[in-house]
């Protein structure tokens, strides 16, 4: 097999193998994680009354708000006391809304309020929009792959990390 050098190892250092395909894909896995975590706050500039943490959080307490702030902590990696902080700003801000715990006084249940369902999905339209120019880029065969693709790979990572 030939050798095969990029720029793509985990730190952008340029990696030869040899046909060792999981070190390629480990390579190439952990320089998407890497870029993915240097750009994400320039989405920041797209939105002027929400920031991208309170829109993560949002978008965590539509998933899963119903079944508690752990979960919710759980599912953005944040800690309970912090998901507590960041939801109090969002209700104070008509976003949230403590939600019925079914009983349950040691669970405390956040819903989105109308507002906050509109603002999630109006800002979801916005960073697709932003997306929309890689999604022109890709071909048809990558398209057909892509979504499921990352899908999946959002899986993996979950569950090795």
């Amino acid at each position: 097999m030939a050798d095969h050098t990029h720029a793509s190892g985990a730190l952008g250092r340029t990696v030869t193998t040899v046909g060792d395909q999981p070190r390629e894909f480990a390579d190439a896995l952990m320089a998407f994680l890497s870029t993915a975590r240097r750009t994400r706050g320039r989405l920041q500039p797209l939105f002027d009354d929400i920031t991208v943490p309170q829109l993560v959080l949002l978008d965590a307490i539509e998933e899963c708000g119903r079944d508690g702030v752990g979960v919710v902590a759980n599912l953005t990696g944040l800690t309970q006391p912090t998901v507590t902080r960041s939801a109090a700003f969002l209700i104070r801000d008509g976003l949230v809304r403590y939600g019925d715990n079914g009983g349950d006084g040691r669970r405390r249940a956040l819903e989105l309020t109308e507002r906050g369902s509109e603002v999630l999905a109006a800002k979801r339209d916005v960073v697709a929009g932003h997306l929309a120019g890689a999604w022109d880029d890709l071909s048809p065969a990558e398209r057909a792959l892509v979504v499921p693709l990352l899908r999946h790979l959002s899986e993996l990572v979950e569950r090795l990390f």
